[in-house]
């Protein structure tokens, strides 16, 4: 099958567009990917038949045209990551899917429909953006349901961890945007006597997010337990995973869950917030705790729980690792999206029934070189590091 991805600028980096890009390509398919992030080390050419090609984005890709991109070789359908991408997918006059990687944009007007005309389906990535789209008028014909995936063979529990010393390791991952949840865990780490706090994430250099958090972090007393990374490296990332006791990923709204599958992936326990994909992705009392949304409070005494329990922070890891692999494992995600792909461009009635609808029971069951981040790790001052992962 020969498919397009498109992702566009407003898309958050760790919404996983290469990683299922690669994992279509490693299932047979010929894929063309247009997208701001070219460099993105997920974006790997597969061994077998399948073929993966890259196209970077540019303001005039999408202002002369998607179609001028692949004139000489048109896709059959053109998956689109996010709403402007839909809208330029949609000029194409090719079946298309739209997905939303976390969230859904208001709608405030009928120019801003992301929804394409003609043969399409919508992707939620979790029951609440399905519900939510639904909301927005998202006919329930084209709606289907498609998680977010891992490399479960790159994130696995055993591998190099960064170095530690005795003292209990939270680890939380990705933006450090106000709400995205490094704030509430930092808060957090007033209440868990101790221990330490690794947030990676950020910009290279000066980033207004981790000077707000850092002073968040003098403001309560653990500027000394924590320790910015900035972005994290993707090779760098298995390791700083596995050297956590626990990792938090704990949002006041719904945001891309690659960290918490990833921490799972490696058999790490994980309190989330209760929201979006991350309700999802993490179950209650099996692979961690959930957390209701913005009170800091239960969120300190769930980290304390498995801090305090080597036996739940093991169980936790190997139900979470298992979870990871039956569920979320990009081959399998791959397989769920071949079946959306297939669906459409045969024709087949829209029915929320249909086969390549993911099953909604799977979801909420409910000698190494030095690197920049481990070297850093034992470090007083809290400077970023690493590369853009």
């Amino acid at each position: 099958m020969r498919i397009a991805i498109v992702r566009t600028p407003e898309v958050p980096e760790y919404c996983g567009t290469g990683l299922v890009a690669a994992a279509l390509a490693a299932a047979g398919h010929r894929i063309r990917v247009v997208t701001d992030l070219p460099d993105d080390p997920a974006l790997v050419r597969p061994d077998g038949p399948g073929d993966l090609r890259v196209d970077t984005l540019t303001p005039a890709t999408l202002t002369d045209g998607l179609a001028s991109v692949w004139a000489a070789d048109p896709p059959e359908l053109v998956h689109a990551v996010g709403p402007a991408a839909a809208r330029a997918a949609g000029t194409t006059g090719l079946p298309v899917v739209l997905s939303y990687p976390a969230g859904v944009p208001a709608r405030s007007g009928a120019d801003d429909d992301p929804l394409p005309v003609g043969r399409a389906r919508v992707l939620a990535a979790s029951e609440d953006q399905h519900t939510a789209l639904l909301r927005l008028g998202v006919p329930r014909a084209v709606l289907r349901t498609v998680p977010a995936c891992v490399d479960t063979d790159v994130f696995t529990p055993e591998g190099p961890a960064l170095r530690r010393d005795e003292h209990p390791r939270i680890v939380t991952l990705g933006s450090l945007a106000d709400g995205a949840g490094a704030g509430a865990a930092i808060r957090a780490l007033a209440r868990v006597p101790g221990a330490e706090l690794l947030v990676g994430g950020g910009a290279i250099g000066d980033d207004a997010d981790r000077a707000r958090l850092f002073a968040v972090a003098e403001s309560v007393g653990v500027a000394g337990r924590v320790r910015f990374l900035g972005p994290v490296g993707a090779a760098t990332v298995p390791r700083l995973l596995r050297s956590a006791d626990v990792v938090v990923a704990a949002p006041g709204h719904d945001v891309p869950v690659a960290p918490g599958l990833q921490a799972m992936a490696c058999s790490r326990p994980v309190v989330a917030a209760g929201v979006g994909g991350l309700r999802d992705a993490v179950v209650d009392g099996v692979t961690g705790l959930h957390v209701r949304p913005g009170r800091v409070d239960d969120l300190a005494v769930a980290v304390r729980e498995i801090l305090a329990d080597d036996g739940l922070r093991t169980g936790f890891g190997i139900a979470g690792r298992d979870r990871a692999v039956s569920r979320f494992d990009r081959s399998r995600i791959a397989d769920a999206l071949t079946g959306v792909y297939t669906e459409l461009l045969e024709g087949r009635a829209a029915t929320p029934e249909t086969a390549g609808d993911a099953d909604p029971a799977d979801l909420p069951d409910a000698a190494e070189s030095e690197d920049p981040v481990e070297a850093g790790a034992g470090a007083e001052r809290q400077e970023p590091v690493g590369a853009t992962g």
